[in-house]
């Protein structure tokens, strides 16, 4: 696409035009068309989280995970192995699984009655030709990896190496226990403006301190890159931290990887006084993982495209963003706690959500005020802060694959 489109500008172009440090020209954050490639380009192509093991206790349990047009099968099966199915069936296309979870022994189209094991495969059409294989027509699957719980899927023939990132999260949350966690909370909103600039917010913390009160109350980190006192302050809790009471195995100083999906993530205190990220610092849920007392430690790591994943020594909480349209991202919000915990006795729900369901509601409404002035005919692009060199850096690697995976 080295030509004009059909909006009236050429996507090599603006790609080649762009200036480091500074914010994307106005279609990459509003253009149908550049949408459309950024589903197929940059998420049909790129590993993506569909959900939580805990989603799936037994064998048949499912649920439907959509993105950019396509429905995916996620699937337990009778050995404990879970899979990933295109929602499609092999004889007309059909729509197999109409309802958004279940339980299931095989999966039958509702239209002709073709069945399907749990892993895809076709057990039976009625009334085919002579020489008909079923072998020949499981349904599509798409690649999956479970890390520390988390059920990531790729629709691409060829993904990208997932490796180092699967390193990185379970060096990270092993300790955490994620993979035998209960869901606590399952929480989704929808963002009226475009997946990038909704990216952009979650990869800097530059709006933390005016934006969010709360978070800002909790968290040592978004005051201290405001005031060099404050700074300081962390810099000696920190070292304190490292040395008295930081009980984990792993390196606690952030990591940064720069090739092929782009990471960095790490462990850091919450504040003095704080045991985990609550209202008080008080405990939250019963200590989970490999942890038999709290250190006020918590750990987190983001990727590209747009992915967070953060856990106190108490509970988890993972985050799954979804592009609708050109205006619009779903974020969901998955919040873990330890398989024994018990609702009302062990935990409150409304307390294990607070800090982070307030931030995504603030979150919210600065990225569709964003959007809004995004939309103007007077947006220009602006100058990152060196507040926001990870953002300036998305959009780079976000370039790159859009530019690379057009053959330019």
């Amino acid at each position: 696409m080295t030509n004009a489109d059909g909006n009236g500008f050429s996507l090599s172009r603006l790609i080649g035009s762009r200036k480091l440090g500074l914010t994307l020209q106005q279609p990459f954050y509003n253009s149908p068309r550049i949408f459309e490639l950024d589903m197929e380009r940059i998420h049909l192509r790129h590993w993506q989280i569909a959900g939580h093991v805990s989603r799936l206790p037994r064998a048949g349990d499912y649920f439907l995970y959509s993105l950019g047009g396509e429905s995916v099968v996620i699937v337990r099966d009778r050995d404990g192995e879970i899979h990933a199915l295109l929602n499609v069936c092999r004889h007309r296309g059909s729509r197999i699984c109409l309802e958004e979870k279940g339980s299931v022994k095989r999966f039958v189209c509702p239209y002709h009655s073709w069945t399907y094991g749990l892993d895809g495969s076709l057990m039976s059409a009625r009334h085919m030709p002579e020489g008909f294989d079923r072998a020949e027509f499981p349904l599509h699957r798409c690649h999956v990896r479970v890390v520390e719980g988390l059920i990531f899927i790729c629709l691409s023939e060829s993904p990208p190496p997932f490796d180092s990132l699967a390193r990185d999260i379970s060096t990270l949350f092993s300790p955490h226990g994620w993979p035998a966690a209960k869901t606590c909370a399952r929480i989704s909103h929808v963002i009226r403006a475009n997946w990038k600039l909704v990216a952009e917010n979650f990869f800097e913390c530059y709006h933390c301190l005016h934006t969010h009160p709360e978070l800002t109350s909790v968290m040592s980190y978004v005051r201290a890159g405001e005031s060099k006192r404050f700074g300081e302050e962390l810099d000696r809790y920190t070292s304190r931290w490292k040395r008295d009471l930081c009980r984990t195995d792993h390196d606690p100083e952030p990591f940064q990887r720069p090739a092929g999906i782009q990471q960095h993530g790490g462990r850091r205190p919450i504040r003095p006084g704080y045991l985990t990220q609550s209202r008080t610092g008080r405990p939250l849920a019963p200590l989970m993982g490999d942890y038999d007392a709290y250190d006020g430690g918590v750990s987190s790591i983001m990727f590209f495209p747009i992915h967070w994943l953060v856990a106190g020594n108490d509970y988890g909480m993972a985050t799954r963003f979804t592009p609708l349209s050109p205006q619009e991202t779903e974020v969901e919000l998955t919040w873990l706690v330890h398989p024994d915990a018990v609702e009302g006795v062990d935990y409150d729900p409304d307390e294990v959500t607070w800090l982070w369901l307030k931030t995504l509601e603030e979150d919210k409404e600065i990225c569709e005020n964003n959007q809004a002035g995004v939309n103007s005919r007077y947006y220009r692009p602006g100058p990152y802060s060196t507040a926001e060199e990870t953002v300036d850096r998305f959009c780079q690697w976000y370039l790159e694959e859009l530019g690379t995976s057009s053959g330019q």
